[in-house]
């Protein structure tokens, strides 16, 4: 569900959507039934759908305006249809592609070309926390395992 919830609003998001709204935050306790879809339990913890989101969110915050996009021509070669990719960048000019899965079960090995040698990338996986998972340097490509959530690649403008 947690994984499930970054995919619709990652999906939503590059279909051009504004909004999206998600019925519970918390977990309904008026009511039988199974009411464990919020962000939040009865409690007000967070379950892991919170936890991701925020990581995500948190890993793509940005106050500023970009003044001059750039641009990044990656490519990924044989993309299968369960993966989806979105090109972001931030006021510092870091390009953050975001490359996600929708597989139930299994996964997607791709291969992100990044349209040239980058001197650094970071990967971030919000299912870990808002801290890169691997730092590379000196890279024109990268390997992904897909399966069911996003990952970040953070690319700085050259």
């Amino acid at each position: 569900q947690a994984r499930l919830y970054m995919s619709v609003y990652l999906a939503q998001f590059k279909r051009g959507w504004s909004h999206t709204a998600v019925y519970l935050l918390r977990d309904r306790t008026d009511e039988g039934g199974n009411q464990a879809f919020g962000f939040f339990k009865p409690d007000y913890s967070p379950r892991k759908a919170g936890v991701y989101l925020h990581n995500l969110t948190t890993i793509l915050s940005d106050n500023g305006t970009l003044v001059q996009p750039g641009q990044l021509g990656y490519s990924i070669p044989g993309e299968p249809a369960t993966v989806h990719d979105m090109l972001l960048q931030n006021t510092e000019g870091t390009f953050q592609l975001l490359v996600w899965g929708e597989r139930l079960k299994g996964a997607d090995r791709v291969t992100v070309r990044l349209g040239g040698t980058h001197a650094s990338v970071k990967v971030f996986d919000p299912t870990v926390g808002t801290e890169s998972v691997q730092s590379l340097s000196g890279v024109d490509s990268l390997d992904l395992t897909l399966s069911d959530h996003p990952l970040i690649i953070a690319i700085p403008r050259k």
